[in-house]
């Protein structure tokens, strides 16, 4: 069997390390694609420190989970239409599947999904396609799926898409949105979602410096996220008619997201990292609230999925931004500096790097 190089987590808490392991087979719906680039996460810094998703029982393990390639080979077994969409040497990103440990975008080559997988669009590199597989589902699915695994856990605010069930009747020029960590990449990119669908009222938080963009971005109104009274300052806005809530940055404590849902009102809450709001802010919404915190698999938001990865790349093209980024320009063979980067998450940095993995 035909080996390749990967970087690889071997250890939990150790660095990752290069390893030869072998060139996967696509399988139902799949396709092999020669990697050209990689982004690394702060969720993959979790995963080689934390051991998070339990990865450390299936060692070795491939990190990095958003993928830019080239399609190599298609499984026996690929529908023609998805043949068709994604011929052989089409260039494509991706969104790797964690489930699998050898999935990941440090190494040469690897198999992907064809039904959660996009063309690149002739208007950005590879490298900056990189940009959006999960920053870019994961904001999606948290605005407009009802779906979210098979008890609904890690579903999304609920809010329809333009063009699919319910958007005929759904009022968006009146529908108010709070997102708070506009600054962030996930919350820019739910920023452009929102707007795409025409809600009229999109309430962000940012620092100062953010909001001139943010709002060029879609953004009706910004709020200064250290700002003492922002629940004031939001509900100047909202009323106590806000509805929908995206939170991109609380940990642990959730009570300022619930505390700008309307009182009177059933409101939704959908968070990225885990928390829970404090029993005197539950207290006060008589109608109660939901709140699910988004799990961004495309696999977890069939639905959804097909619509974003149908049409993430035409989104683009129109001007959908993804962010700022650094280059690995060593690829593979510089394991110091991919390791340096996520170290770079584990103090506390921000610095998003893509890896260069091939041309």
């Amino acid at each position: 069997m035909a080996t390749q190089t990967a970087i690889a987590l071997t250890e939990i808490n150790g660095p990752l390390t290069k390893i030869e392991i072998p060139i996967p087979e696509p399988k139902e719906n799949e396709l092999l694609i020669k990697l050209t680039a990689t982004a690394i996460a702060p969720f993959d810094q979790k995963l080689r420190d934390l051991g998070l998703f339990g990865i450390g029982s299936r060692l070795p393990a491939v990190l990095s989970f958003d993928l830019a390639g080239i399609v190599e080979k298609h499984s026996p077994d690929l529908p023609a239409s998805l043949a068709k969409k994604f011929p052989l040497g089409t260039h494509v990103t991706a969104q790797a599947n964690i489930s699998s440990p050898l999935g990941g975008g440090l190494q040469q080559y690897t198999t992907i999904d064809a039904q959660f997988t996009s063309r690149v669009p002739s208007t950005i590199s590879d490298l900056t396609a990189a940009l959006y597989p999960i920053n870019g589902i994961t904001s999606f699915a948290a605005l407009f799926s009802t779906e979210g695994g098979p008890e609904h856990t890690n579903r999304g605010l609920g809010i329809p898409f333009t063009g699919t069930e319910g958007s005929s009747t759904f009022d968006y020029k009146n529908t108010q949105l709070a997102i708070l960590g506009g600054g962030t990449r996930c919350g820019k990119l739910a920023i452009q979602f929102a707007k795409m669908v025409g809600i009229g009222t999109i309430i962000t938080t940012a620092s100062p410096s953010s909001f001139s963009e943010l709002k060029q971005l879609g953004a009706t109104h910004v709020v200064d996220r250290h700002s003492p009274n922002l629940v004031e300052e939001v509900r100047k806005v909202t009323g106590d008619e806000l509805l929908y809530v995206y939170d991109t940055m609380s940990a642990g404590d959730l009570s300022l997201p619930a505390s700008l849902l309307s009182n009177s009102k059933k409101g939704k809450l959908s968070h990225l990292l885990h928390g829970k709001a404090s029993p005197q802010v539950l207290e006060a919404k008589k109608e109660g609230l939901e709140s699910w915190q988004m799990y961004g698999a495309s696999v977890a938001h069939p639905q959804v999925s097909k619509v974003f990865w149908d049409g993430v790349a035409g989104w683009i093209e129109k001007g959908l931004v993804g962010g700022g980024y650094k280059v690995i320009e060593g690829g593979l063979e510089d394991v110091k500096a991919i390791n340096s980067a996520l170290d770079g998450f584990r103090d506390g940095g921000f610095e998003r790097w893509h890896v260069k993995i091939s041309e």
